[in-house]
């Protein structure tokens, strides 16, 4: 199990989600900014809507353009995210433990 990450990777929400959706499809071409998943590798990501409202999730697969999270990590609460709303690898408090 790694953590893995990557420069500046943002992408935008190709659709809206509610709180309890676990895949998060990002706008066509936008995923292969993200790191490459295999195994029990993972990274951190921010959901962060129009008014800075954010929420961390635990991204554990990624195909092309869909990730698979676990929503609400680190003390964040699960939250809908509308079309346009932005994923972001981010570092973390969880990221930075977890690496050392």
């Amino acid at each position: 199990m790694a953590i893995k990450f990557a420069n500046n990777a943002s992408a935008s929400l190709a659709s809206g989600i509610n709180s309890s959706v676990t895949t998060v499809t990002v706008t066509t071409g936008q995923g292969a900014l993200f790191p490459a998943l295999s195994g029990s590798d993972y990274f951190y990501a921010t959901l962060v809507d129009s008014s800075n409202n954010l929420e961390i999730v635990k991204v554990t697969a990624r195909t092309g353009d869909s990730m698979t999270v676990v929503r609400a990590q680190e003390g964040t609460t699960a939250r809908a995210f509308v079309a346009g709303d932005k994923l972001e690898l981010r570092p973390t408090a969880a990221a930075l433990t977890d690496v050392s």
